[in-house]
């Protein structure tokens, strides 16, 4: 009796260490607000911006409304962050009036299906935020408004005023699109401010 009951115990034992190791393989179930925020259609469609880029820059304003347009090329990265959440963005290169630097994070919203874009530059004080209509995702080109107070981009007399802003980024192919930056001054007509031609480093 002592070794059927030992015998017994010992499966027992051996049963319950199997079911552990199956559950232990498992992976633990993601909470609903979790999978919400998991990279989804959105952030497939970002991935042909994702790599390196070599961008032909033209600027329509620097302190005014410019004759002639300036054109600059400057190099861009993009790498995956955060998951594979959010794109960065980081653009170097010189200028005629002096050395071009912009950091940049283009993610997708889940819950309200739009494109949203933050930028930081050497020039400004103050971040770029657009974001684009709800319900406008997934697809491209990706239309993002936003608003910021000028520091004199279109002259001394809007020093201090609110312009209306809007990014559109164009995807042509896997190795080639284009981001333009349009301005609404007060009272004014939309203009291009900025415009890049991307083309895939090789």
């Amino acid at each position: 009796m002592p070794m059927i009951r030992s015998r017994i115990l010992s499966m027992a034992a051996l049963l319950l260490f199997q079911t552990a190791a199956v559950f232990a393989q498992q992976p633990a179930a993601v909470p609903p607000f979790v999978a919400r925020g998991q990279p989804g259609p959105g952030h497939q469609a970002m991935q042909m911006l994702a790599g390196e880029w070599d961008v032909e820059m033209t600027l329509y304003v620097g302190g005014r409304i410019l004759e002639r347009p300036v054109t600059s090329r400057l190099r861009t990265t993009r790498i995956w962050i955060a998951g594979g959440r959010y794109l960065r963005d980081e653009t170097r290169g010189d200028t005629p009036s002096g050395p071009y630097y912009r950091m940049g994070t283009l993610g997708y919203s889940n819950m309200d299906r739009r494109y949203e874009w933050v930028t930081q530059d050497a020039v400004n004080s103050m971040m770029m935020i657009y974001l684009g209509r709800p319900g406008s995702g997934p697809s491209f080109p990706a239309t993002m408004y936003g608003q910021f107070t000028d520091q004199g981009l279109l002259g001394e007399r809007f020093v201090g005023r609110r312009f209306a802003q809007r990014t559109v980024i164009t995807i042509a192919d896997a190795d080639h699109h284009t981001i333009e930056i349009y301005f609404t001054p007060p009272g004014g007509r939309e203009i291009l401010a900025d415009r890049k031609v991307y083309t895939r480093r090789r």
